[in-house]
């Protein structure tokens, strides 16, 4: 819309130029009679006259340009208002037609309400009956199934606990007979240790001297392991005992406490390095020293 004013200013100008030349012409025809009449006046200059003419003319132009511009823009802001009135007035009537539809549409379902009372509930269809008690199976079977889920989770949990139960008083009768074996691995050697004692006291008194303290000391460490282990034992059974009548929350914090004790294995008993025999006993092949008469 801005550069309508200014197409029309420029059409305006081009219309007036020849109006403008042709009021020019006769001024300037009229000029030398003027001249004749006046005989002491100065001739004027050619390029002022033209200076003065241009600058007359462009001012003219500027004006009626100008008013060209000033009427058009007059128009069209009437033109405007005129629209924005008329699609006020449309929205305006449009609004009341539908206030006035939707009061109508109001009031009719009012009376048709306020006429016919509401109609009760029809009955169920055949295949209405017939998805309710599709829809109520499936119910039903769904909760059957949740309920067998259930329970098989329940079943499952208690053999996992049996199984476990059954693990753990596996490993602790096997640790019970682990000691057991090793009380009479012991016996067997404190056994064996008194008879080597006994057997150098009878035949090699002055040989074997050295070697009795030793023995001693070698039984009543293995005595000493023995009575330790059967303590063990006894402690097992009693801890063995006492696990199969607790909880299961009882029981795993009681085999946390006691888990060096209930599972800890026990490092094998390390034999007693022998002192060296004297040098005269290394060499079997030396005959034996004989007796002082």
């Amino acid at each position: 819309m801005s550069l309508k004013p200014f197409f029309f200013s420029v059409l305006a100008a081009m219309l007036l130029l020849p109006v403008a030349q042709a009021e020019d012409s006769p001024s300037a025809a009229a000029a030398p009679a003027v001249a004749d009449s006046v005989p002491a006046a100065e001739p004027p200059n050619p390029m002022e006259e033209r200076i003065r003419a241009y600058r007359e003319q462009f001012d003219q132009r500027a004006k009626d340009a100008e008013q060209l511009r000033q009427q058009h823009q007059a128009e069209m802001d009437a033109l405007q208002k005129e629209r924005q009135a008329e699609m006020e007035q449309t929205r305006e009537e449009h609004q009341v037609e539908m206030e006035q539809t939707r009061g109508e549409y109001q009031a009719e379902m009012e009376s048709m309400r306020a006429q016919r009372p509401m109609p009760a509930r029809r009955p169920m269809t055949e295949r209405q009956q017939a998805m309710q008690q599709y829809q109520d199976e499936r119910r039903a079977m769904y909760e059957k199934q949740q309920q067998a889920r259930e329970a098989q989770a329940t079943r499952q949990r208690e053999e996992r606990q049996k199984v476990m139960e059954a693990r753990m008083e596996a490993a602790l009768k096997q640790r019970e007979e682990r000691l057991a074996a090793m009380i009479k691995q012991q016996e067997a050697m404190r056994n064996r240790a008194e008879e080597r004692h006994n057997y150098l006291v009878e035949n090699q008194d002055d040989i074997m001297e050295g070697m009795l303290d030793q023995q001693v000391d070698i039984a009543s460490r293995h005595e000493e392991m023995r009575q330790q282990a059967e303590e063990r034992r006894k402690k097992m059974v009693v801890m063995r005992a006492t696990l199969m009548d607790m909880a299961p929350e009882e029981r795993r914090a009681y085999m946390e406490s006691q888990r060096e004790e209930l599972f800890g294995e026990m490092s094998p008993p390390q034999r007693p390095v022998r002192p060296a025999p004297p040098a005269w006993a290394q060499n079997p092949m030396r005959p034996p020293v004989p007796p002082r008469y």
